[in-house]
């Protein structure tokens, strides 16, 4: 045997004793000590140690699943033209919408806008044929090859007898069908409709059209799959993505929409909705179909509590009520006014509403904390007598360094509201890691003013937060470094979500949000990727957190076994944030971490208690990205989770690649 084999042959024998011996250390045995070669960007950078040391035995508190709840506002089409299915745009001609949406077109004949009501508007279209024809247009429609849509519009015919019909062409002019509207007598009929598409077009065109001799009033047009229609009017890919996210909670309708949205307005049958544009938000053009009973069917089919955000700028008595009934047709009985308004709406039974929010971000209507206080102080003592089983939610800061505010409600109102909800963003988005330490800090000393105030039950929750000028990866790092804080505070912080949820791609850029939509399909936002991979292993007892990584040294086994008395080096804040939870099963820990740096880190853990087996189940899902990089509608998955699975000690090294978000998940 040569000199060589004998080298191998000995080796191998050893490693084989090791594994008999060890069975299960060896592989940790492996993963503590130095690799060699590159780390990260950077070859041959040494990589920081982060350390976390588990006791299962001694969790220090419980994690609100709640703190993974989200938020659905009114703003930059993430409702209109986007989660609502309405395929018509601009669909009651209120407004600017005949300018913004619509192209007229005749022959003999005449298009026009008329001051004639209908319903709830204040505006008609009016076509007149002289012999030739007359009619209007809207393109980017989305028609599916087989689908069935169906759809009405109101025309009310005013001389003659023309013909009516609608039509659907593909963009470059083929028929994808064509009906005839049987119009019977004068007056405002519905005329419903139906079709198959013949193929597949994503910037369709529909028309409308008079012809031979006559006049008709048109009004309030819509499109819509049938199916779609059937199942609570939202587009399913939009649902699909809403419920991956499995939030246990939904914020709605704002945000600062919810100062100014009139509930009333929203209810009953859509024609008879009224149509606000959206002056908080663009202006663009709103019917109010997506009001309430759509929130609350989208809640159910989400299997998440409603949170409703009552409008309340003022003690004014009008003000009031109108606030307060909404709270009663959400809650009151079938035999009670208002629950008898919403049975004929189709709802006999009360909604369950378990939180109720007293507007939004006050300081945005010029009131400060003590008129805000007093507004919270009259509308909680109505609150408490008609939504008796509801939690109420008052707004906290809307900036980090405002303390004040919140300490002045805290102390004026607390008696009226259970849950104090700020909000956070980081606007700067090279401050992805480092806003993270200002928005412990000022959590902190909040948790702290309200456990030595005469409300100390208060539940302090951040209702509004994100990277907001970027949906790139660092939105995403963010993302992860903000729930592991939001986790490792613990039973004092109970709940939070992010802003913005949706956001059409075609509208303002300023905010950013989770999904991003046109009209036909979807991407996620780099918040998305990180918050979806941490609820799908979320775990409700906290057992630890580490921050910051220290320097590499040779024996690494000694940040494990001498903790204690070592004197470690080179300790870097804002590198590495970890955290391990536990399962109520007791068979189950779940280990968080995102590595901030340009370089590979490691996390190093060590796993004690009694409960912990002889075997067990390792697997590790990791997302990596540039921090300029970021899906798009044409590359949806171009971050995407990458899994693997690790032998099992009780002692593991973590490879945290430059970056990067993991979660590792223990399971016997």
């Amino acid at each position: 045997m040569t000199n060589t084999a004998q080298t191998f042959y000995l080796m191998k024998t050893s490693i084989s004793l090791l594994k008999k011996i060890f069975p299960v250390f060896f592989p940790a045995l492996l993963s503590l000590t130095p690799s060699c070669g590159p780390a990260g960007d950077d070859a041959g950078e040494a990589p920081g140690v982060a350390v976390l040391l588990v006791d299962t035995d001694r969790p220090t508190g419980n994690i609100d699943v709640n703190l993974y709840g989200h938020f659905l506002e009114h703003i930059n089409h993430s409702v209109v033209d986007g989660l609502f299915a309405e395929q018509i745009r601009g669909q009651g001609f209120e407004g600017d919408d005949f300018t913004e949406y619509w192209e007229p077109f005749a022959e003999d004949g005449e298009v026009s806008v008329e001051d004639i009501p209908f319903e709830n508007g204040e505006k008609s279209i009016r076509l007149e044929a002289r012999g030739g024809r007359a009619g209007i247009r809207q393109n980017r429609v989305f028609i599916e090859k087989d689908a069935v849509y169906d759809g009405y519009l109101w025309v009310s015919l005013l001389e003659g007898k023309p013909d009516l019909s609608l039509v659907v062409r593909q963009n470059g002019g083929e028929l994808l069908a064509e009906i005839s509207l049987q119009l019977k007598g004068d007056g405002w009929q519905r005329l419903d409709y139906a079709f198959t598409g013949a193929a597949t077009d994503t910037s369709a065109v529909v028309e409308l059209t008079v012809s031979g001799e006559g006049v008709v009033l048109a009004d309030f047009w819509s499109l819509m799959r049938k199916d779609y229609r059937e199942n609570g009017m939202m587009r399913p890919d939009l649902v699909e993505a809403l419920q991956g996210l499995k939030p246990p909670f939904l914020r709605w309708p704002g945000g600062s929409y919810a100062s100014v949205y009139r509930w009333q307005d929203g209810i009953g049958p859509h024609v008879s909705r009224k149509y606000h544009p959206n002056e908080i938000w663009g202006g663009y053009s709103d019917y109010y179909g997506f009001g309430t009973e759509e929130f609350m069917e989208l809640c159910r089919v989400l299997d998440t509590d409603p949170m409703v955000v009552l409008p309340a700028t003022g003690t004014e008595p009008e003000k009031v009520e109108y606030a307060m009934n909404w709270v009663h047709y959400l809650l009151d009985p079938p035999a009670t006014e208002w629950g008898a308004l919403r049975a004929a709406n189709g709802h006999p039974e009360p909604y369950a509403v378990p939180y109720i929010q007293i507007d939004n971000e006050p300081m945005n209507h010029g009131l400060s904390p003590e008129q805000y206080a007093e507004i919270v102080n009259v509308y909680g003592s109505r609150l408490r007598e008609i939504a008796p089983n509801a939690k109420i939610v008052a707004c906290g800061q809307k900036r980090s360094n405002d303390l004040s505010w919140s300490r002045k409600v805290i102390d004026l109102a607390g008696e009226h509201f259970d849950i104090l909800g700020c909000h956070n963003y980081e606007y700067e988005s090279e401050n992805f890691q480092t806003g993270l330490k200002r928005i412990r800090d000022y959590l902190i000393q909040l948790r702290d003013y309200v456990r030595q105030s005469d409300h100390p039950d208060i539940e302090v929750t951040v209702l509004e937060w994100n990277l907001s000028r970027t949906y790139d990866w660092r939105a995403g790092l963010h993302a992860a470094g903000s729930l592991i804080l939001y986790e490792s505070l613990g039973p004092e912080l109970t709940m939070s979500c992010p802003a913005l949820l949706m956001r059409n791609t075609t509208d303002d850029p300023t905010w950013s949000a989770f999904i991003y939509h046109d009209h036909v399909s979807w991407f996620p936002g780099s918040g998305y990727l990180a918050q979806k991979l941490f609820r799908d292993h979320y775990a409700p007892r906290y057992l630890s957190y580490t921050s910051g990584t220290f320097s590499d040294i040779e024996r690494r086994r000694v940040f494990l076994d001498h903790i204690s008395t070592m004197k470690p080096e080179g300790w870097v804040p804002g590198t590495v944030d970890a955290i391990a939870t536990a399962g109520d099963d007791g068979r189950r820990v779940v280990i968080k971490a995102v590595n901030y740096e340009n370089r590979k880190n490691l996390l190093l853990t060590r796993l004690e208690g009694s409960s912990l087996p002889e075997e067990a189940a390792v697997s590790v899902y990791r997302l990596q990205a540039g921090l300029h990089e970021a899906a798009s509608l044409q590359e949806p998955d171009r971050i995407a989770v990458e899994e693997e699975t690790m032998d099992w000690s009780r002692d593991l090294s973590f490879e945290l690649p430059p970056y990067s978000v993991m979660v590792a998940e223990i399971t016997w």
